[in-house]
């Protein structure tokens, strides 16, 4: 199943082979943990106006602290090495085995979140992990409601055992600054002008992001990226029209992507809801269903712990 999915990717021109492996490998999990909208005023965007004292202290703590890490050439300087690969509405986690190995300290996060933003790879956020049981004691970091961990289970390292993490959002993010997936990223990595967390609050809205996130993503992404492994490469000669693909689609969609940014830059939401319908109209029916793959997978690498932080 797993290298049939690298086929249906490369077809249309998705994200690389090795992210797609970590994505299909959690895709077994019982829900997503995606995250839903939050109050668009307070709490999709920086300062994090809506959140506790207390949380707004931490975040504004780390972003200081981790002023000499916002490249990540910096980050591999300071012990800090990709792993899972890029993915779109998470982008790539460095992680500090060392930190990971020394427990959960809310001023040394042991994952950095890097995206590729107008050329450079920036720092977006943060993340905790811990490896333990399913019903391990989650650390108390943050007060707010909406921190909520969520696990990894085939990164768990052994039988009964997962992955527990904790995002934590820099920059702008519809489902809030603890989401498990930050759907837009893929518009900061195109370097689209965002559109107003207030227009995705309904579930119909939520699916035109997500969707429209993910065909943004793969128009988008660096096509020479499904070559870098070895198994993008199979998956590329066993389907040689993905890249012909991918050049068609983004024929297709820029039009409408350029309507979308000139209608976000101008606080037009009628005009940015009718570009987003616009561009998911133009896809044929197996693009459409590739991409509700790609976004469903990538929404599948969540499992909810469903627990609320308790202190240890």
């Amino acid at each position: 199943m797993r290298h049939a999915t690298f086929a249906l990717f490369a077809t249309i021109g998705a994200f690389p082979a090795v992210a797609v492996a970590q994505q299909h490998e959690h895709s077994t999990a019982a829900h997503d943990h995606a995250g839903k909208p939050v109050e668009c005023l307070t709490l999709a965007a920086p300062p994090w106006s809506g959140l506790p004292a207390s949380d707004l202290a931490v975040i504004r703590q780390l972003q200081t602290s981790l002023t000499g890490v916002q490249a990540s050439a910096a980050a591999a300087q300071s012990g800090f090495a990709p792993a899972f690969g890029d993915i779109p509405t998470m982008g790539v986690h460095w992680v500090s085995r060392a930190r990971m190995q020394d427990g959960v300290k809310l001023d040394q996060p042991d994952h950095l979140l890097f995206t590729r933003i107008a050329g450079h790879d920036s720092l977006v956020g943060v993340a905790y992990a811990f490896r333990g049981p399913l019903d391990a004691k989650i650390p108390a970091t943050f007060s707010s409601e909406l921190a909520q961990w969520h696990d990894h289970a085939n990164l768990g390292g052994g039988a009964g055992q997962t992955l527990h993490m904790l995002h934590v959002w820099f920059v702008p993010s519809p489902y809030g600054p603890f989401a498990g997936n930050n759907f837009f990223l893929p518009l900061m990595s195109a370097d689209m002008a965002l559109p107003s967390p207030c227009w995705i609050q309904t579930d119909a809205e939520v699916e035109r992001l997500e969707l429209l996130a993910s065909l943004i993503d793969v128009v988008n992404r660096d096509r020479d990226s499904l070559t870098t492994t070895g198994q993008g490469r199979r998956a590329m000669r066993r389907d040689g029209r993905a890249m012909s693909l991918l050049s068609g689609l983004a024929d297709r969609v820029g039009p409408s992507f350029r309507a979308l940014d000139s209608a976000a830059l101008r606080g037009d939401r009628i005009a940015w809801q009718r570009a987003a319908d616009q561009s998911l109209d133009l896809l044929r029916p197996l693009e459409r269903q590739l991409l509700t793959t790609v976004r469903d997978l990538v929404k599948g690498v969540q499992v909810s712990t469903g627990r609320a932080p308790q202190q240890e």
